[in-house]
This record gives C-alpha cells, sequence and structure tokens, in this order.
C-alpha cells in the first residue's frame, strides 16, 4: 500500500506554514530536551528511545555516525523530531522514531509524520537500504498512521509487546 499523499504536496503544505526542517547536533540538545519534556506523559506515554534529560540527549546526538536525527521547526522553535536509528549498532533496517509536540496534534501531525516517512525512504535509498521499521504500542493512536503510510505489520515485539512494522522500499 502507498502513502495516499505524495512528498511534493507534503514538502509545499508544511513549507507554507511556516515549517522547516534540518538535521540536529549535540548543541540542538537543549531544545530537543526541552520539546521532549515538556510534552504530557500521557502524550509520550509510548516514545521511550532514550531519557530526555539534557546530559542523555547531547550525548545521543554526539555518538550519533551514521544514526540520523532530525527536527521540525516552526518560526525557530523545535516542533518535531524524527530519527532513523539502528545502524550506529550494526542493523541494516533503521528504526524510524517520531514525535510531533502534542500542540500539533493531529492532522498537522500527520504531515509531518508523512514527510518524516518520505525522508526516511529517500536517505534510506540515498544508502541502499531498502527496508524501515517501525515500532508502535497497540494503543498509541499516531501509530495507527501507520498503514496509510505504506508500513505493514510483520510481527509483535516479544519484549516489549510493541507491534512491528516495516516497510519495504522494493514495494515502492
Amino acid at each position: 500500500m502507498k502513502c495516499s499523499i505524495k512528498s511534493e504536496e507534503i514538502a509545499t503544505s508544511v513549507a507554507s506554514d511556516g515549517f522547516s526542517t534540518r538535521s540536529l547536533n549535540e548543541s540542538d540538545a537543549p531544545a530537543l530536551s526541552a520539546l521532549l519534556t515538556r510534552q504530557s506523559i500521557g502524550y509520550r506515554r509510548y516514545f521511550t528511545p532514550f531519557a530526555f534529560d539534557e546530559a542523555t540527549v547531547a550525548g545521543v546526538l554526539a555518538r550519533a555516525r551514521e544514526d540520523v536525527f532530525g527536527g521540525f521547526y516552526r518560526g525557530g522553535e523545535l516542533i518535531g523530531f524524527f530519527m532513523l536509528r539502528g545502524w550506529d549498532e550494526g542493523y541494516d533496517v533503521p528504526a524510524l522514531g517520531v514525535l510531533i509536540d502534542e500542540k500539533y496534534r493531529g492532522y498537522q501531525a500527520y504531515k509531518l509524520m508523512a514527510l518524516t516517512v518520505e525522508l526516511g525512504k529517500s536517505i534510506c535509498r540515498q544508502r541502499g537500504v531498502r527496508r524501515i521499521m517501525y515500532k508502535a504500542h497497540t494503543d498509541n493512536t499516531p501509530a495507527r498512521s501507520a498503514r496509510r503510510l505504506g508500513f505493514t505489520q510483520t510481527g509483535v515485539d516479544e519484549r516489549t509487546g510493541f507491534r512491528v512494522f516495516h516497510l519495504d522500499l522494493d514495494d515502492l
């Protein structure tokens, strides 16, 4: 199943709303930590890639070599975060992670998630990677969009109980 929104439409729509995106590095740790910690516990309860304190975030960003960390900005404020990671640990298939500021819930968050998937596909294709993984808790409402964005559920993580989805780039 292909994403029903074209990447050009996403980019145009997002740009017309004053959004931009760029890579994150260690100097972005204060802003990223603030973004992650200002979300309500209920909203971020299923997003637990690492601790959100500034020191931990700085360390994660500083150690990234092959992993990708990016941010969405509106008016200079970091309002979303995405990552493709696992490459630094030796995995061939990266895991996609996304958190969009709670105040942008709904369609705006879906557009940014769709843009994240398009960016992820582009990065993976450039690197010769043919698959992206995404894990989601069964109660994670935004993750229900995974199928609309082209992901197929391929299993369940026995350790966490999260659903495991894959996006095969050869199928697109």
